[in-house]
């Protein structure tokens, strides 16, 4: 193990760490640098093909969208109808005998 050099592995996680701090270095000083001030040069008479006029006021029209009316409607319903019955059995009604099974299936 003593001895040998770095794996080619090794290398390449190196070189892309160094990158990525280069690239962080460098995105750093740009960020924290003040913009160049640009310097115009500005004539202080006017050419004289330049022509001044003053315009009158201006009416614009701008197409808007009124808000559609609320409409709220209400439904009542009634509440629903019980009716309540009572069932008498008939006196001559029919009793089953009991059966003869003992519960078990014989297939």
């Amino acid at each position: 193990m003593f001895g040998q050099g770095p794996t080619t592995g090794s290398v390449t996680v190196a070189a892309i760490a160094g990158l990525a701090t280069g690239l962080l270095v460098a995105a750093l000083l740009v960020a924290g640098r003040e913009p160049q001030r640009r310097v115009y040069e500005v004539g202080t008479t006017p050419s004289p093909t330049t022509t001044s006029r003053s315009v009158g006021p201006v009416t614009v029209t701008v197409p808007g969208s009124s808000p559609e009316p609320l409409v709220i409607t209400r439904t009542s319903t009634p509440a629903p109808r019980t009716v309540t019955r009572t069932v008498t059995p008939s006196p001559t009604s029919t009793v089953l005998p009991p059966s003869t099974t003992t519960g078990f299936r014989s297939d």
